[in-house]
């Protein structure tokens, strides 16, 4: 299964950090359809606008409908602490949410489990996934392990520490107890994506291996010197991952959308 993980597009009229938001994820996904088109899924991991304004959700409506990604390639669309969640469910009316009104859900794909969580706690950059959605998460990995199926989690937040201090201080708060759980679910999931902190990453946690991509917009410099008030950005090249989901095996390559041009082929 082919899998195209986008994440932070921070939809915003204005300029962030200098860049055009809106520009570079047009950018990213007339790449997406011109490379892309065999892919069996997209999914956004959130923070689709950069302050959650409706205009800025009808913004994405408008570019989404221009858009060539239809069907089984309509973005999944997921938000983080940047988004309002209620904000985000009154302009795009098919939003799928819990039995408590938290903005995840499920679905079946080819290889198997997709499960979409909402790690958001509103109102804060640090995420937070509650007793309430952590019980729903277990409900979900129970069915899917009594089935069988390999889950695959997605979310905004970081999971686990990733080292760098601006991004550790708004990681998930309880990030110990949903490692607990995972930790129990470690023969059912077989990969976490998340975004958040807008620089490509990659590891484990709990033995499940994990993927993130940068910000399709402002890509950050990960910077190990524990500062938590500093933050490395400029003119870093943007991307999105392309995965590779196998009966055993993971692959994921990163997309520097922004230096296609730059690429030379040779044919022997």
């Amino acid at each position: 299964m082919k899998l195209v993980h986008i994440s932070d597009i921070h939809i915003n009229a204005a300029p962030i950090l200098g860049l055009d938001s809106i520009a570079n994820f047009k950018k990213c996904l007339a790449h997406v359809e011109a490379n892309d088109h065999d892919a069996d899924l997209v999914v956004i991991t959130g923070d689709l606008t950069h302050y959650g304004q409706e205009d800025s959700y009808r913004e994405l409506v408008g570019i989404l409908d221009a858009s060539s990604l239809k069907g089984r390639l309509e973005p999944r669309l997921m938000i983080g602490n940047h988004d309002n969640r209620e904000t985000f469910a009154s302009v795009f009316a098919q939003t799928r949410r819990d039995e408590n009104g938290f903005i995840q859900w499920t679905e079946d794909t080819p290889a198997g489990l997709f499960v979409y969580m909402d790690t958001v706690d509103a109102g804060r950059h640090g995420g937070l996934y509650c007793d309430k959605r952590m019980a729903w998460l277990k409900r979900v990995l129970d069915e899917a392990r009594a089935k069988g199926q390999t889950a695959y989690l997605f979310m905004h937040h970081n999971p686990v520490r990733v080292h760098v201090a601006n991004a550790d201080v708004i990681g998930i708060l309880n990030e110990k107890e949903l490692q607990a759980l995972l930790r129990d679910y470690s023969d059912t999931i077989g990969h976490m994506f998340f975004g958040h902190c807008h620089y490509t990453l990659s590891g484990a946690v709990c033995g499940i291996s994990y993927s993130a991509p940068r910000s399709t917009n402002h890509s950050c410099w990960p910077d190990f010197a524990g500062e938590a008030n500093r933050m490395g950005y400029g003119d870093l090249a943007p991307n999105y991952n392309v995965c590779f989901l196998e009966d055993e095996n993971v692959v994921v390559h990163t997309i520097d959308f922004l230096d296609a041009d730059k690429v030379q082929w040779r044919i022997d």
